[in-house]
């Protein structure tokens, strides 16, 4: 065998050194198990037949030698068999002691039983003076606020049964109109027609008796549904004219739209300014606001003088919500009086246009607030409106916005019967900021039961409703009947075409005349109103 062929046997990478290999690995192996099964052997052998068993051992002394073979069975040590013996005694003293335990207990259990019967008839914290104080200030505030809400809701049921009484007045002023018509037409067409003589007899009529001259005036109160009757005129007794709506046709009745001019009049006055002037004006990220300084005001600045003080009673007009209606709005501008005052919507689109002609013309301007209306959102008084639960941050920047329109402006008028001021604690920051910037503010109704403040200037007649030319006649002539009492009088009315048209027709029926040269009634601006009040105050 050459040396080449014994290298490759003895090689460990060959077949049969890898044979050789496996083998001696399977003997180690067999050799390890063997050796750890012995260990175990032996392991079992020493725990289960070498471990040491337990026993105890008992050397009895000559003494007792003659111990009972029980004893033997349960041996015990001298000393426990010692407290053994002492053992009744002790039973009868824990006895004794749990007996009075259980006495004490029951006792106790009396006493609590007691306690609680007699807490339960006196009062668990006995009420002290100031307690009952506010207990009866919280009672009489919660039975003011159940009379208040009964009387608003006594109120709103009132209102509604006014407008369905005005809503049954026109139907039978109507139904009137056209059975007079209806027999007009009748008579003439049986005027046309030959009389022709018949032979028949008429059916007998009923005859009433005469009625008496109380049941008769009865009758008539009965049977009188004339909507003037809902005007009341306290000093004016005298009867009021009947609508125009039952004396002449509808037709005849409604506004006159020919009237309304569309240019600037060619006798009109203007006021000395017509923009705001940069001394009483503050830049702001809300526009321009209007401020007073050491000098003067905005309301002094922008109000119309009056030369020769009345001789006689005068009255202030006010025409508030001007500018949502073109026709309208330029009809009070140019058709009314220069001694009449305008207020307008800051939602008018031509609004700076609008004050500037109006003072081009002589008229005084303010401008509306929005505000809240009854239940919000059902009313809603827009993006500029104050509004109740809304933070007082946002209220204030909605009034700043309006104040930041950019004109001249005397004051700021209240929404005609707005909600927002009942409550006295809410308004008064906003009010008192634009009594601040030298402005006057008007309120929006001449309720007495709304709040007021001090200087606020609250209308005599408001005329925000039943626009028909009876109505606001009426309203008028007891505006005249205050005027001629109390020596003037302030009128605010809400602007639609027919409240101009009869307004502008009543103002002229007091102009002096060759049979009277000197008015009963003089007209001046608000501001002279509003000066002559606080003077006498």
């Amino acid at each position: 065998m050459s040396s080449a062929d014994k290298n490759a046997e003895a090689s460990p990478f060959s077949k049969e050194g890898l044979i050789a290999g496996k083998k001696r690995a399977f003997n180690v192996v067999l050799f390890l198990a063997t050796v750890s099964f012995l260990c175990m052997l032996y392991g079992l052998y020493i725990d289960f037949f070498r471990s040491p068993v337990v026993s105890a051992t008992y050397y009895l002394t000559p003494e007792e030698k003659n111990t009972d073979a029980s004893s033997l069975i349960d041996p015990q040590p001298p000393e426990k068999k010692a407290i053994d013996q002492n053992q009744p005694s002790q039973n009868a003293e824990l006895i004794a002691q749990m007996e009075q335990e259980k006495k004490t207990m029951e006792e106790t259990a009396v006493v609590l039983k007691e306690l609680v019967e007699t807490a339960s008839e006196q009062p668990v914290l006995p009420e002290s003076p100031e307690l009952q104080q506010l207990q009866q200030k919280k009672d009489t505030e919660e039975q003011e606020k159940i009379i208040e809400i009964a009387q608003l809701q006594k109120e709103r049921d009132e209102q509604e049964n006014k407008k369905l009484t005005a809503l049954n007045d026109l139907e039978a002023a109507l139904a009137a109109f056209e059975s007079v018509k209806a027999e007009t037409a009748s008579v003439s067409s049986d005027s046309s027609k030959p009389v022709q003589q018949t032979n028949q007899k008429k059916p007998e009529e009923k005859q009433t008796p005469p009625k008496q001259p109380e049941q008769q005036k009865k009758t008539e109160q009965k049977n009188d549904h004339s909507p003037l009757k809902r005007f009341p005129v306290e000093s004016y007794q005298a009867e009021l004219p009947q609508p125009d709506l039952i004396k002449t046709t509808l037709l005849d009745s409604l506004p006159d739209f020919s009237l309304i001019k569309k240019g600037t009049p060619a006798n009109a006055i203007p006021l000395h300014i017509i923009e705001p002037l940069p001394e009483l004006q503050e830049e702001s990220r809300y526009g321009k606001l209007p401020v007073k300084n050491e000098n003067t005001s905005a309301f002094q600045a922008y109000s119309r003088p009056v030369d020769l003080p009345p001789q006689t009673p005068y009255i202030a007009i006010l025409f508030a919500g001007l500018g949502k209606r073109t026709n309208a709005t330029e009809a009070a501008i140019n058709t009314l009086p220069n001694c009449v005052s305008l207020s307008f919507s800051p939602y008018a689109d031509k609004l700076k246009t609008y004050i500037a002609d109006a003072r081009r013309t002589g008229h005084e301007t303010l401008l509306d607030l929005p505000m809240q209306q009854g239940v919000f959102p059902d009313t809603d008084p827009g993006p500029l409106g104050l509004v109740t639960g809304l933070p007082e941050q946002e209220n204030r920047k909605r009034l700043r916005k309006v104040l930041g329109q950019d004109v001249a402006i005397i004051g700021i008028s209240a929404t005609a019967n707005e909600n927002f001021s009942y409550s006295g604690t809410q308004m008064k920051p906003f009010f008192d900021e634009i009594i601040q910037r030298g402005l006057i503010y008007v309120d929006g109704t001449n309720d007495p039961r709304m709040p007021k403040f001090k200087t606020a200037i609250r209308p005599d007649i408001h005329i925000a409703d039943n626009f028909h030319r009876a109505a606001i006649r009426a309203r008028l002539e007891q505006a005249k009947q205050i005027a001629l009492k109390k020596g003037s009088a302030f009128v605010r009315v809400e602007t639609v075409p027919i409240s101009l048209l009869v307004i502008e027709e009543w103002i002229k029926s007091f102009e002096p005349t060759e049979e009277n040269p000197v008015s009963e009634i003089t007209f001046v601006p608000l501001s002279y109103y509003v000066q002559q009040k606080e003077a006498k105050k």
